[in-house]
């Protein structure tokens, strides 16, 4: 990959990075507001488990093997037709897809019943009656979300990555927004219980999912494209991108099938587990999102082009790049947050109804889940490489085998150590689906060697050892707490924030100065980029 590609890449996945960042920030705003409102007790559960339903879709017909399937074939048909074809494949490919999810938004709402009684199995039946009712309120959001990210991954092909990637800083906004109008409306009215707030929170996600839609419009139909609602399924490019689809969707949802695993074992476990599971999963896809995404998603039409261009070095090189930049982050990130767990945990959750009993259990569940954030990313960049090459088969039986392992790892684990084991459960399956990976990759893309990636991740966790020793002697002497102790932090939350906040800042300057004397390029290339 030539040096002005490589540079287009790191910038792209900046761009994407830095409306990530954005996004979780304005997320973590939005997870207050469920600490705050919601607590850690029956309501929260169902709420998370009735969320979970339209979230755990959307990474399939959304950001998942949607857009995985979905930049390829207009690659091609740009290729082969120009850009007419390339304007009339997506207008009728995102005609398809909105008519497809409608039909099946209705079929999900008719059999909800059924399936809320299987997610909460073993919980009091007005439990299971309070989930159905949120899940019917907010499954339309599949269809909303489905949409925003078809139409984000249009511009995506354009170059545009800004505006597509901060269509969740929208949502978090528009949620927040109306759930706090619409409490405070109701507050009047007797709406007082976390019952009520489970339902105001429905109809935020819908409200939330309708605001990033809605900004995304404007920018679309400027580029010249539009939706011919329908279903086109003689077109052949329509087919060409549906047939991709249908193998690839266990591949793409892999971590979100692990995670919806977890949500109907956790039905065994005491009150709060789901909303402890579900916040906890929110700080990882928080580093994820930042860290790996944003190179999968910049990376995807960039490894897209290569492929047809059948440049299998360059491809190679683009790949090694995102996943040596990609660990350079999430390693630290991960060291970090499990040894900080505690008092991060404390400052974002615990407020309102969230208590610090269910802020610590949060904290020790996070920490197990750190254990595998990595291999969950690195899993889910080189399944974009697969993807590019137009294969569909593999990940789709790597997808397979990675579920039965966490279904085997989960019921093992769970016993002794509760959410912990099921987060742990998840990240060892990934790191079994990464080697799976390597192997099917190796003999596909002539220029991927997996013992590239190995150095950086090698350096990266050396720095970040470092670092997390200094995060834990630190929070020591600042009197955070123990990072494996319990109990509630002494500290009101602007004592937290002013005593955490410098701590990782100076760990952060500490892991990437560390990084560079060990000779990792992409730090030494993010830093020689800062003193421009």
């Amino acid at each position: 990959m030539s040096g002005q590609g490589s540079g287009r890449l790191l910038r792209s996945a900046a761009v994407v990075g830095a409306m990530t960042l954005l996004s979780r920030l304005t997320g973590l705003l939005q997870t207050f507001f469920l600490s705050h409102f919601l607590g850690a007790g029956a309501a929260a559960d169902a709420y998370a488990v009735a969320f979970r339903l339209p979230n755990l879709l959307r990474r399939f017909t959304a950001e998942g093997t949607m857009t995985a399937a979905f930049l390829p074939t207009l690659a091609q048909a740009e290729r082969e037709g120009g850009e007419a074809a390339l304007r009339t494949a997506a207008a009728k490919f995102l005609g398809t897809l909105l008519a497809l999810l409608l039909l099946g938004v209705a079929l999900g709402i008719a059999f909800m019943g059924p399936l809320s009684a299987l997610l909460t199995y073993g919980r009091p039946e007005v439990q299971g009656d309070l989930t159905a009712r949120l899940a019917r309120i907010m499954f339309p959001y599949l269809a909303l979300v489905s949409l925003t990210a078809g139409l984000a991954g249009v511009l995506n092909l354009r170059g545009r990555f800004a505006l597509a990637s901060a269509v969740s800083i929208f949502w978090n906004l528009a949620f927040i927004g109306f759930g706090l109008a619409a409490l405070a409306w109701g507050r009047g009215r007797g709406w007082t219980t976390p019952e009520h707030a489970a339902t105001v929170c429905a109809f935020a996600v819908l409200a939330g999912g309708l605001a990033q839609l809605l900004v995304l419009v404007p920018a679309v139909r400027a580029e010249g494209f539009g939706l011919a609602f329908g279903l086109h399924l003689g077109d052949p490019y329509v087919r060409a991108a549906l047939k991709r689809m249908g193998p690839g969707l266990l591949a793409a949802g892999i971590y979100p099938i692990n995670a919806l695993v977890s949500t109907v074992l956790a039905s065994k476990l005491p009150d709060g587990a789901q909303i402890v599971l579900y916040n906890s999963g929110m700080m990882g896809e928080m580093v994820l999102g930042l860290f790996a995404m944003s190179f999968a998603t910049a990376g995807l039409p960039t490894l897209a082009r290569l492929a047809e261009d059948r440049d299998w070095e360059g491809m190679g090189a683009a790949l090694h790049r995102s996943l040596a930049a990609s660990s350079l982050l999430v390693i630290p990130a991960c060291a970090g947050l499990a040894v900080l767990a505690r008092p991060a945990c404390a400052l974002l959750f615990r407020t309102g109804a969230y208590t610090a009993a269910g802020s610590d259990w949060t904290a020790a569940t996070l920490q197990f889940q750190c254990a595998g954030l990595l291999f969950v990313a690195a899993q889910r960049i080189g399944t974009q490489a697969l993807y590019a090459l137009k294969d569909y088969r593999g990940p789709a039986a790597i997808a397979v085998a990675t579920l039965l392992l966490n279904i085997g790892l989960s019921l093992a684990l769970m016993g002794p150590l509760g959410t912990g084991g099921l987060a742990l459960s998840n990240g060892l399956a990934s790191l079994a689906g990464m080697a799976l990976l390597a192997l099917r990759l190796r003999p596909r893309l002539p220029g991927f060697r997996a013992g590239a990636a190995l150095k950086p991740w090698l350096q990266a966790a050396l720095a970040a050892g470092l670092m997390a020793a200094a995060a834990w002697q630190g929070a020591a002497w600042l009197g955070l707490g123990a990072p494996l102790g319990q109990g509630a932090l002494a500290l009101s939350r602007s004592g937290l924030a002013l005593r955490l906040l410098p701590l990782i800042a100076g760990c952060a300057v500490l892991y990437f100065a560390a990084a560079r004397v060990l000779g990792h390029a992409e730090a030494r290339a993010l830093l020689a980029r800062l003193r421009r």
